[in-house]
């Protein structure tokens, strides 16, 4: 017969181990916070409470092991029960303290991506001891979290299940499985908890917070990317938006080499020109009073692998998983090796990591890039890192050295890779750079060191006046000043076209963004060519620059003076980026033309990307 004292024991005993497990998630929450703070705005109550409701939906989930288990082992002190807990508990402990320190490079709670091939995938082993180094603090605080669930879990077991009846545990068993179908599905609303509901409790700069990252992992791992979208008919969509583009060719066309220079985690931030002289990059600084520059370039991603296809085939990755490792990755493509590969020139990619990393190779040769030279085939060991690869300088130099034996004309990506974590610089360049505050800043000036050692070789060369050299970032990396750590801010990157005998140097005010640099090399060739590309070529004035990119499944749209955000299905904000650089003073609803003229154009372009990407159209018809 139930009795209510002992359905209470057990439903006191099971929801205080709940609790152990929900109060570890709260305080990873605030320890991610903490570690963080930089990259948010204030933290809101509604924040942490919407987190909760995160957390519990995942524990129902991790947890579930445990969960089922104590049905059956209810009325015993069990060590599976503790060895199940602890299990999903670790886990759960373990991946949310990885962001403390691994967000400050994504800007979004880890994903599924990172433990794939063309992610770090099969790097992680290799470079774990190092992150275990230089993030000792984190080991520590993964052990105190354990430890401190042992101690409570201990203390929910001096209860007495002895007198506990079939009744009892009925009474308490077809509650909780109704209560886990709702937890299960995150609630009661229709559809299962998203990390697009985040949104409801957070701004979109915030909405890291409110998520936690074993459900960000869950929710990744087998997420169908991309849906068909039916905003307009075909008729008003071409009208809107095409990325499909043709150029007509000049009467002589241009025959320069083109060498595609982007630097690892550069953000503007770290460049002086751009910021009253104080920066890390002298030689880039002079670079850029010789070039065609852009004051307003975006990238499109955060990370490398999201870099590659939108720098070579102006693809930028508009959805969870980056496009070199998801489902749409052997899709056909255009791109700028493909079309120089169709004029006689000779294409090549380098990078001085392990060959293989980040997808860089296999990337390449599907965009057409002939030869790829990686570690592998570096001819002199000493030079290692110990790391990811080749030091800066000598590989760049290798660079120049490799052009020269190369038939012209050619078009060459050069990745750089000293500024990426863990930022070492050859010892014997150890009190040569400034270290500033951040542990990035040492390794950019020594890659922009290595930089003008490049063009000062590359000078030497008969081919050098013949070349168009572009010179970008991949990504940017971690923040101080507050301006750079918004939405669009964390973006923003260098951009500059580098060619004296053709192009006058000059600072344009004009959007651009990765995507932009496979169409403005056709352009700038002067080749006629029919071509697929979400990005515009900057010397086409009859056209308006945009950038666009894609973070916690909110996507940016930025043209002229505006960035506008949006979900897929509403505005989340506008704002006007020269009188609020910050972006506290959200305009959506105050200039509602605007924010709808940009949504219509931005709407375009995503069922553009979206239905092309799906239906494998990449290639111009």
């Amino acid at each position: 017969m139930a009795t209510v004292k002992g359905t209470l024991q057990l439903y006191r005993s099971f929801f205080f181990k709940i609790g152990i497990a929900a109060l570890i998630f709260s305080l990873c929450r605030i320890l991610f916070y903490s570690f963080n703070l930089s990259y948010f705005g204030n933290l809101e109550l509604v924040s942490l409470i919407g987190g909760i409701r995160f957390d519990l939906m995942t524990i129902t989930i991790v947890y579930a092991p445990f969960i089922i288990a104590y049905f059956f082992l209810y009325n015993r002190k069990s060590t599976l029960l503790k060895i199940l807990f602890h299990f999903s508990n670790s886990i759960s402990i373990l991946t949310n303290c990885i962001d403390f320190e691994y967000y400050k490079f994504t800007l979004k709670r880890t994903t599924s991506d990172l433990f794939t091939t063309s992610g770090i995938g099969s790097d992680i082993l290799k470079l774990l001891p190092q992150f275990i180094i230089d993030f000792w603090y984190l080991v520590i605080i993964i052990a105190v979290l354990i430890a401190l669930s042992e101690f409570l879990y201990r203390k929910t077991e001096n209860q007495d299940f002895t007198k506990i009846s079939i009744g009892n545990y009925l009474v308490f068993l077809i509650p909780m499985l109704a209560l886990l179908v709702v937890g299960f599905r995150g609630g009661i609303q229709l559809r299962p908890l998203s990390v697009l509901y985040a949104s409801k409790y957070a701004s979109a700069q915030n909405v890291p917070i409110v998520l936690n990252t074993p459900f960000t992992l869950l929710k990744s791992a087998y997420k169908e990317d991309l849906k068909p979208l039916d905003y307009y008919s075909n008729s008003d969509l071409e009208s809107i938006y095409t990325p499909l583009q043709y150029f007509e060719g000049d009467s002589i066309p241009k025959r320069t080499n083109v060498v595609l220079i982007v630097l690892e985690s550069f953000s503007k931030e770290y460049i002086g020109y751009y910021n009253n002289g104080k920066g890390y990059t002298p030689f880039l600084d002079s670079l850029i009073t010789q070039s065609l520059s852009f004051e307003q370039a975006y990238a499109n991603g955060k990370k490398s692998i999201e870099a590659l296809p939108a720098l070579l085939s102006g693809i930028p990755t508009l959805m969870n998983s980056a496009y070199i490792s998801s489902k749409y990755a052997s899709n056909q493509i255009s791109s700028i090796a493909n079309e120089l590969d169709q004029r006689g020139y000779q294409t090549s990619f380098y990078h001085g990591g392990t060959n293989g990393t980040m997808g860089f190779n296999a990337y390449s040769q599907m965009a057409g890039i002939k030869k790829y030279i990686g570690l592998n085939e570096y001819p002199n060991e000493g030079d290692y890192d110990g790391n990811w690869g080749i030091f800066d300088e000598p590989f760049l130099q290798f660079c120049v050295e490799d052009l020269d034996q190369t038939a012209t004309p050619f078009f060459a990506t050069i990745f750089t890779l000293s500024s990426h974590h863990p930022y070492k610089v050859p010892d014997k360049y150890a009190n040569k750079f400034p270290k500033g505050e951040l542990p990035i800043l040492q390794s950019v000036a020594y890659a922009d060191y290595a930089l003008k050692r490049f063009f000062e070789s590359a000078k030497k060369e008969s081919w050098f006046d013949e070349t168009l050299f572009i010179l970008t970032a991949d990504h940017t990396s971690q923040n101080q000043i507050p301006k750079y750590g918004t939405r669009t801010g964390i973006y923003e990157i260098p951009l500059l076209f580098y060619s004296p005998k053709y192009l006058p140097a000059k600072v344009s005010q004009r959007i651009s963004q990765q995507a932009d640099i496979f169409p403005s090399i056709l352009d700038f060739m002067g080749y006629e060519a029919n071509i697929n590309t979400f990005g515009n070529s900057v010397f086409d004035s009859t056209k308006t620059g945009f950038a666009i990119n894609y973070l916690n499944e909110t996507y940016q749209f930025i043209q002229g003076d505006y960035a506008l955000q949006h979900d897929g299905k509403k505005i989340i904000a506008l704002y006007d980026l020269k009188s609020d650089s910050l972006q506290t003073d959200n305009l959506k609803d105050i200039e509602l033309a605007k924010s709808q003229a940009l949504e219509k154009k931005f709407l375009a372009i995503l069922q553009q990307y979206n239905n092309r990407m799906i239906k494998n159209q990449l290639i111009a018809e």
